[in-house]
């Protein structure tokens, strides 16, 4: 959801499209609402997709602190992000000195954050991390491995993020910025950047860390009685079996709600 350039209808568009979800889902489907970012999406559109959330359940999601020109545009009021966005007629009052982070934090209360799953962190700073180490404020984190190495981001902060009680998961982002959406491809990217990371952790932050996120615990992420019939399968020829998988660079066997969608 954005309103950059409109502001005063945050309510209505955030209404409509709770709206437009409830119709199009079956009553009991989980399900999210999506305030694009800090720079494209007005407090209010933030604060009224919280309070549906809080009601209804859902989930949120958001993309924050993706880019040094972000950073420079709300710490310094500066940059080619600010400069465009305050051509366009985006109100810059919330330019003023903070970190995207210090901003969400702020914006959104506690009770809230564990319904909020964001994209990337790629800009943190120390005193971001300071504000995480003396609060218990935690989110679900999603990082791109190969849209971060696209864009030429600083080092993903994962090992400081993990050490606070992150739940981080991976993403793709996008084809405008990636070859493929293959959370494989993902998986790869990420041992070349960690390479102390061993296979079954990386495996995780494709399967059941980001069940965790969408509060689909004991549904997906893993095969159990009590989950969806949701499956991937993938040869194996060695002994190594979770090296292999995340080395597999194929289209993998695939059952979707128990109905077979791809055969090797």
């Amino acid at each position: 959801m954005i309103d950059i350039r409109a502001t005063e209808h945050a309510k209505e568009l955030v209404d409509r499209a709770s709206e437009s979800l409830g119709k199009a889902r079956p009553p009991s489907a989980p399900w999210g609402l999506a305030p694009h970012a800090l720079f494209t999406a007005s407090e209010d559109v933030y604060r009224r997709c919280e309070e549906i959330a809080r009601r209804q359940n859902a989930l949120l999601t958001t993309h924050l602190a993706e880019s040094r020109e972000e950073m420079q545009m709300f710490h310094n009021a500066s940059g080619p992000l600010y400069e465009f966005l305050k051509s366009i007629g985006r109100c810059m009052d919330d330019c003023r000195n903070k970190t995207p982070l210090e901003l969400f934090l702020g914006l959104i209360g506690e009770r809230a954050l564990p319904f909020w799953i964001v994209a990337h962190l790629n800009e943190l700073t120390d005193s971001d991390f300071e504000l995480l180490e003396k609060s218990n404020m935690r989110f679900h984190v999603v990082h791109c491995p190969r849209s971060h190495d696209y864009f030429g981001h600083g080092r993903f902060e994962f090992e400081r993020l993990r050490s606070l009680g992150f739940n981080i998961c991976f993403g793709t982002d996008s084809l405008s910025s990636n070859e493929s959406l293959s959370l494989f491809d993902e998986m790869r990217a990420f041992r070349t950047q960690f390479p102390s990371m061993s296979p079954e952790e990386v495996l995780q932050m494709v399967t059941v860390n980001p069940a965790r996120a969408l509060r689909q615990d004991n549904a997906l992420g893993k095969i159990s009685c009590a989950g969806y019939a949701d499956l991937l399968a993938v040869p194996l020829t060695g002994n190594d079996v979770l090296e292999e998988i995340i080395a597999f660079a194929g289209e993998p066997w695939m059952m979707m709600a128990g109905e077979v969608q791809h055969e090797i």
